[in-house]
Order: C-alpha cells, then sequence, then structure tokens
C-alpha cells in the first residue's frame, strides 16, 4: 500500500490526507468563488475540492493541465483547461472564466522551480487578501524525499517569497505533522 494507493470516492489521489484536510478548511473559511489547481495528474485532488465546494454552497473549480487525462473529472462544479499552465494563452482562459470571482489557488504540478515561479506569477493576481496559494510538493529535492529532483517547488517557495512581499508563509495548515507541502501554504496579506 503506497499513496498513489489513495483515493477520494473511487478517483485516485496523490495527495496526503492531511494535506486535504487543510484545503478543506482553507475552503471553509476562505469560501472562495474559484479554486484554480494546476497538475491535472491527481483526479481525487480536483473531486475532493469540488466536493468540498458542493458542501460550504460557492465555488467551482478549474483544473489546469497540459493534455486531457482518461481520469479526467466530469462533475457540474469543474471546468477544464487544457496546456501548460504556465502558458500566457493558457493563464488568460483562466483569468478569463474566474473573472472578478475570489480565488484559492493550489499549483500542483509538481515541476522545477522556474515553471512553479511562472504559475505563481500567472495565478496569484487572482487570489485576494487572505487567501491562498498553496505549492505542493514542496518535500521533493531532498526535503526529505526525491533528491535527485533537483530546483523544485520548496526552492520556488524561497524565491516567490523574497520577490512578492504580498504573500507570506502560513504554518497553521500544516498542524496535522504530515504535509507534502511544508511552507508551500501561501497567504496573501496585502
Amino acid at each position: 500500500m503506497c499513496i498513489r494507493d489513495s483515493t477520494w470516492l473511487d478517483d485516485q489521489t496523490t495527495s496526503a490526507p492531511t494535506d486535504l484536510l487543510a484545503y478543506q478548511e482553507l475552503i471553509s473559511r476562505v469560501r472562495p468563488d474559484w479554486i484554480v489547481e494546476t497538475g491535472t495528474s491527481d483526479p481525487g485532488r480536483t473531486a475532493f475540492v469540488a466536493a468540498m465546494c458542493e458542501l460550504v454552497g460557492p465555488g467551482r473549480v478549474v483544473s489546469v493541465g497540459p493534455e486531457p487525462i482518461d481520469e479526467r473529472i466530469d462533475h457540474p462544479r469543474v471546468d477544464h483547461v487544457v496546456g501548460r499552465p504556465q502558458d500566457d494563452d493558457v493563464a488568460a482562459a483562466v483569468t478569463a472564466l474566474v473573472g472578478d470571482g475570489r480565488a484559492l489557488v493550489i499549483l500542483g504540478s509538481c515541476t522545477d522551480r522556474h515553471k512553479t515561479a511562472l504559475e505563481f506569477a500567472a495565478y496569484s493576481p487572482l487570489v485576494p487578501v487572505d487567501s491562498y496559494v498553496v505549492i505542493t510538493d514542496t518535500i521533493v529535492n531532498g526535503h526529505p524525499v526525491w533528491t535527485g529532483f533537483g530546483p523544485g517547488p520548496a526552492e520556488a517557495v524561497k524565491q516567490i517569497l523574497t520577490r512578492y512581499g504580498d504573500f507570506v508563509q502560513d504554518p497553521a495548515p500544516e498542524k496535522y505533522s504530515l504535509s507534502f507541502n511544508p511552507g508551500g501554504y501561501l497567504r496573501r496579506v496585502r
């Protein structure tokens, strides 16, 4: 049994169950109009956040990934945008969908530092004060797993925090001790 065997209502998820709990707390507190998530390789996460939107009332999900996947979630609250999340035309399509809505963003592409920073630059403007950009998989590149990954999400977080003074790390969502996103819960403060 490994994390790849975990599911949410039969949809496979690679997110830690404790991170899913943190996401539901953020959704309940922020009550976003939109959840923008990149990295469509975690269909269980998509289904989970859509279900949480249904429970709290408002909210839709925009799932952004480079290609259609077989396990694509078919849910009335989920819109799919196909393309590389860091590309300008893809970000423009997502921004058009979100419009003036309040967003919570989950950057779940598990990609290198540069692409993670580009995704942050593209989608962080959609996030209002007291909402979040969650950068997932900050555990890779030896933090503590997958030492050969190279500079990735954790290194992007350091770069982002030096460039964007309107976001701070919020350790509160990591209270369950296990997180695949340590240091990656970034709250907009201004």
